[in-house]
């Protein structure tokens, strides 16, 4: 330590019993602080009109500082759109590759100089469109967003760059377990429906320039759209700025049907395994189907999830990774849909332990349906997870924009989120033991088990948990 630093950190020294006896309160290290309130969740009020082309205009103010969020939520995806599979992952892209006046280079460098960014993205079940920019740059980059949205030329050969860079991610993609796993598993819990198809690189090499432009042009019309203003903006301002910024975006389009399939009555539980030799690690994945998002047991599963394996202290992480050490982490998440979704329990484990943390996860899985009822602990740590973190999401314009989008889009009540921390805080050991019997039965999961075949096929059939029945990477039945 140099003779300056050390100089400093003695006079430190010295004036830190003065610097606490002038606040007046001395330093008692024998008690703990006191556990401060904790933060309150108020959503923000917004408010909701309709605009000349159609649109829905939901706009929340907050004045703080000089930006606005503009994002417009179109309601429908490549699903109901019956696009060809692997469309949609170029639509982003592609839309930023130049318009009919603007070229990439143009439009990159308009957006640098406003110091703003415009996105676009196309999911299954639906599609987005934003940007966040200075309330003094607003109009500029809208009239940029529109231009994108209606004008982009889509050139051919951006196309053939975008999709040789899929195609050279799709080919590393097929060297991880991991990522086969979740290749293999929707087809297992969903059969043929869409939910069940994954993107391939045929289906990548299949897309056409016209297949992009057509999906955008479908989707991107005023009657799925709502436009969210939340930022410094009044509501009065935002319905005049776009109203004359949407003057180039007329009316119509077709309405998208939201309806999906119920997910297919799931059959006794299989071992569905995927050799890949020579992995030093096996991806393990236990799934089974849940109800649509927003369903009434909606907060009940996410209660189960969290103590299952949503949290750092879950089961399944702790029993797997924390005591046995066979995995860097294996956890469980509820994977919401506006159709059927999944809970899924995963984790990367040692070679050598395949067996056994399959065996450790059918128990921790078996102990939720009431076998090891929740404890007091587990209620308490899942709840404050699940409502304690969210006065942080209304602390952003873009977090006031999802928390606020969450209820307009679903056309739930104003007061859902309230509805849903009060049945988040309700759930007791008995409804976490109900929610895992019925949608995590260890006697109706789809297991899927990726690694090296000749070290790990043996050990499994061993535990005699399922049957096991070997698959291909792209899911198909081996001899």
């Amino acid at each position: 330590m140099s003779r300056s630093i050390r100089a400093i950190a003695a006079v430190l020294v010295l004036m830190l019993p003065a610097a606490l006896a002038a606040q007046g309160t001395p330093l008692d290290r024998t008690h703990a602080p006191p556990v401060a309130p904790a933060p309150v969740f108020k959503v923000p009020a917004w408010t909701v009109d309709t605009l000349s082309n159609g649109a829905r205009l939901v706009v929340v103010e907050k004045h703080d500082l000089p930006i606005v969020s503009l994002s417009i939520h179109f309601d429908g995806g490549s699903i109901q759109l019956g696009a060809k599979e692997g469309v949609s992952s170029f639509v982003g892209a592609m839309m930023r590759e130049g318009t009919a006046t603007r070229t990439a280079d143009q439009l990159n460098n308009e957006l640098a100089l406003l110091g703003t960014n415009v996105g676009f993205g196309v999911g299954t079940e639906s599609g987005t469109a934003g940007f966040s920019s200075l309330t003094r740059t607003f109009d500029q980059t809208i009239d940029i967003m529109m231009d994108m949205m209606l004008h982009s030329s889509f050139p051919a050969p951006a196309l053939e760059r975008l999709r040789t860079q899929s195609l050279a991610a799709y080919t590393r993609s097929q060297d991880v377990v991991g990522t086969i796993a979740f290749q293999v598993m929707p087809k297992l819990v969903y059969g043929d429906q869409p939910y069940g198809i994954v993107t391939n690189d045929a289906d990548l090499k299949a897309v056409t320039r016209d297949d992009v432009a057509n999906l955008a042009k479908a989707l991107f019309v005023p009657a799925n759209a709502t436009v969210y203003v939340v930022g410094d903006m009044t509501r009065a301002m935002a319905k005049a700025k776009l109203e004359r910024a949407f003057k180039v975006w007329p009316a119509g389009g077709q309405k998208l049907a939201t309806s999906y399939p119920a997910a297919p009555a799931p059959g006794s539980t299989t071992i569905y395994m995927v050799d890949m030799p020579n992995k030093p690690q096996s991806e393990i994945v236990l799934a089974h189907a849940i109800p649509p998002e927003y369903s009434p047991d909606m907060a009940r599963i996410d209660v189960a999830d969290a103590i299952l394996g949503g949290l750092f202290q879950s089961r399944l992480n702790l029993n797997i990774r924390e005591v046995h050490g066979y995995s860097y982490g294996f956890n469980s998440r509820s994977s919401w849909r506006k159709g059927p979704g999944v809970e899924l329990a995963a984790g990367a484990v040692t070679r050598e332990k395949t067996d056994s943390s399959l065996i450790q996860a059918m128990k921790e899985i078996r102990g939720m349906t009431g076998g090891v009822p929740a404890t007091a602990d587990e209620l308490v740590a899942a709840k404050n997870s699940l409502t304690l973190s969210l006065p942080s999401r209304v602390q952003s314009i873009a977090g006031i924009s999802t928390v606020v989008s969450r209820i307009v889009d679903n056309n739930l009540p104003r007061d859902w989120w309230a509805q849903y921390i009060a049945q988040v805080n309700a759930t007791s050991a008995a409804d976490v033991a109900s929610v895992s019997a019925k949608y995590m039965d260890p006697e109706h999961l789809v297991v899927v088990i990726v690694g090296d075949g000749s070290k790990i096929s043996d050990p499994v059939r061993a535990t005699a948990i399922a049957p096991v029945v070997v698959l291909d990477k792209t899911g198909k039945r081996m001899p």
